[in-house]
């Protein structure tokens, strides 16, 4: 039950932008706020990754123990 209530902590899609959809974000861009930074793990997507995988984890738990 743990297991399934963890389960989005383990997506980690959004850590190297080589995701064909980041790519194009950066591209679209005219305001140049999306941009990938000088270091590989430094770019737009990442504090948004974090804070979604960090939220959706304590979700998922919770709605484990309330239904098991």
């Amino acid at each position: 039950m743990v297991l399934l209530g963890v389960l989005p902590s383990v997506y980690g899609y959004f850590f190297i932008p080589n995701y064909p959809s980041d790519i194009a974000t950066v591209n679209f861009d005219r305001s140049g706020t999306t941009v990938i930074g000088k270091y590989l793990l430094n770019h737009s997507f990442m504090m948004p990754g974090l804070i979604c995988v960090t939220v959706s984890t304590i979700v998922a738990y919770l709605l484990t123990l309330l239904i098991f």
